[in-house]
C-alpha cells in the first residue's frame, strides 16, 4: 500500500496505521476506534488536523436503512451523501487550510434521545431538536505553525415557511427552524514522542413557530456543546499509547409563556455524556496495525429538562458501560487492498430512577446489558484514489450457493452488501 505522509511529525505517521481512508475506515474499524486513529475523518472532530490534509476530494455515501436505523424523514432518500474538497492556501499551503463540504440533510443535535426510550420509554417533548434539516454549508479553516496548529469549524442547516391566509380575518403562520454549530480546535507538540489534542463545540438551535393571535412558541433553553481531549504517545517504534477523554451536553426544552404551558408536568430533553479511555496503536510491521483500547467508565445520563411549577417528582434515564473494551485489525493484503474488522464490548448496566416529591416512594429498574458489535471493510487504492466500504457481516455467508450453501433473500432489499462507501482524491 502506497503511504502518504499527511502529517509533519514522523511519529503521528506510527499513530496512524494507514494515512488515508476515510469515515469507512472509521465504521469498517468500529465505531468507537475515532478517538484513537488519525484518520482524515478527524476532521469532523479535531479541526486542527484540518492542515494536514490539505488538496482532497473526499466522497462519502451510505445507506439509511443500515447506518441510520432512526431516521424519522419519509421523504429523504435511502442513499446519502457528503463531498468534500480541501485546499491548501498560498505556496505549500502556508497560509492556511480551507475546507468547505457539501451535503443534502444535516441530522438534528438530539439524536440521543432515543437511548432514553429504549432504556424506560418517553416524555412530552422528548425529540426536540431531532429533525434532519437542510444543510446549508460547513467551512473549517486551519492554520498550521511550527509546534502548534489551530482549526475553526462553522456548520449551519435551516428550514422555514411562512403561510397566509384570509377567510374574513387576515392570518399568517411562520416556523424557522435552524442548526448553527462553531468549533474551535489546537494540537500541540510538547515534545518529540507526545502531542496533545483538543476539541471544543458549541451547538445553538432555532425553533420558533408564529401565528396571528396566538403567543410565539420556541425553545429555551436550546443549545448543546461538547469538549474532546486527547494524545499521542510514542512509547517505541512499535507502540504509540493514546488517552481519550470526552465531555458533551445537551438542553432542549419549550420556553412556558402566560398563556402557553408546553408540558404537562415534565418535558423537554436533557442530556449528558462522559467517556475516557486509553488505546494502544500496535504497529506488527509494515503492513499491518492492531488497536487495543479500554475505556474504563462510560456514561449517558437524560432526563426531562423543565419540570413545571407544582409538579416536584423527578426522573432520570442512565446507561454506564464499565468498561469497554475496543479491538481493531488493518492489513495491507496487498499494495491496493486492505483487509479492516473491529468490535467493541460493553460491560454495561442500563437504569431508570424515579422518586416522588416527599421522597417517600422510590422506584429504580436497572438491565445489565453488555453489548457485542462489530464491523467489516476494505480498501483499495489506485493511484491518487483510495476507496473505502464497510461490507455487510452477511456477505461472506451469501455470496452464492455454490460458495457458501447459502443464499442471500432477494426480498430483503436492507441487506445490501455494502453498507457505506468513501472516496478520496489527492491532488
Amino acid at each position: 500500500m502506497k503511504k502518504v505522509i499527511l502529517f509533519s511529525l514522523a511519529a503521528l505517521m506510527l499513530m496512524s496505521g494507514a494515512a488515508m481512508a476515510t469515515q469507512s475506515r472509521i465504521y469498517a474499524l468500529g465505531e468507537y476506534t475515532a478517538p484513537y486513529i488519525c484518520d482524515d475523518y478527524n476532521l469532523f472532530f479535531w479541526y486542527a488536523t484540518l492542515p494536514s490534509y490539505q488538496n482532497l476530494v473526499i466522497m462519502n455515501t451510505w445507506n439509511d436503512e443500515d447506518f441510520f436505523e432512526y431516521d424519522n424523514d419519509e421523504d429523504q432518500e435511502d442513499f446519502e451523501a457528503y463531498y468534500l474538497l480541501t485546499y491548501g492556501l498560498g505556496e505549500d499551503g502556508d497560509m492556511g487550510t480551507l475546507a468547505m463540504m457539501f451535503m443534502n440533510y444535516m441530522p438534528g443535535p438530539n439524536q440521543g434521545y432515543r437511548r432514553a426510550n429504549d432504556i424506560w420509554g418517553s416524555w412530552s417533548g422528548q425529540s426536540l431538536a431531532d429533525d434532519w434539516l437542510y444543510s446549508k454549508w460547513i467551512l473549517m479553516y486551519g492554520y498550521q505553525m511550527e509546534k502548534m496548529s489551530f482549526g475553526l469549524m462553522w456548520s449551519r442547516a435551516s428550514e422555514s415557511w411562512t403561510y397566509s391566509y384570509d377567510d374574513g380575518t387576515a392570518s399568517e403562520e411562520k416556523s424557522t427552524d435552524a442548526y448553527t454549530t462553531i468549533g474551535l480546535g489546537f494540537k500541540m507538540e510538547i515534545n518529540d514522542d507526545l502531542t496533545a489534542e483538543i476539541a471544543f463545540d458549541y451547538t445553538m438551535v432555532t425553533d420558533t413557530y408564529e401565528e396571528t393571535g396566538e403567543d410565539d412558541r420556541e425553545l429555551d433553553p436550546n443549545s448543546g456543546m461538547a469538549l474532546r481531549a486527547r494524545g499521542f504517545y510514542q512509547w517505541s517504534d512499535e507502540i504509540t499509547f493514546v488517552p481519550y477523554f470526552n465531555w458533551d451536553t445537551k438542553d432542549f426544552a419549550r420556553k412556558e409563556t402566560e398563556n402557553y404551558t408546553p408540558y404537562g408536568t415534565a418535558g423537554g430533553y436533557k442530556e449528558m455524556n462522559f467517556t475516557f479511555g486509553i488505546g494502544a496503536n500496535m504497529k506488527v510491521n509494515d503492513d499491518n496495525m492492531i488497536l487495543f483500547a479500554i475505556e474504563p467508565y462510560s456514561m449517558y445520563k437524560a432526563e426531562p429538562s423543565i419540570f413545571v411549577d407544582g409538579f416536584e417528582e423527578t426522573w432520570d434515564v442512565k446507561y454506564v458501560a464499565m468498561p469497554r473494551f475496543i479491538l481493531a485489525l488493518e492489513s495491507d493484503v496487498t499494495d491496493w487492498l486492505t483487509f479492516r474488522t473491529g468490535m467493541s464490548k460493553d460491560l454495561g448496566k442500563a437504569s431508570w430512577n424515579w422518586e416522588d416529591a416527599d421522597e417517600t416512594e422510590e422506584d429504580e429498574w436497572t438491565d445489565v446489558n453488555d453489548t457485542f458489535a462489530w464491523n467489516l471493510g476494505l480498501g483499495f487504492h489506485f493511484g491518487d484514489f483510495d476507496i473505502d466500504c464497510v461490507i455487510n457481516k452477511n456477505v461472506p455467508f451469501s455470496m452464492g450457493y455454490w460458495l457458501t450453501g447459502f443464499q442471500q433473500d432477494p426480498d430483503d432489499s436492507d441487506a445490501t452488501p455494502i453498507g457505506m462507501i468513501s472516496a478520496v482524491y489527492h491532488f
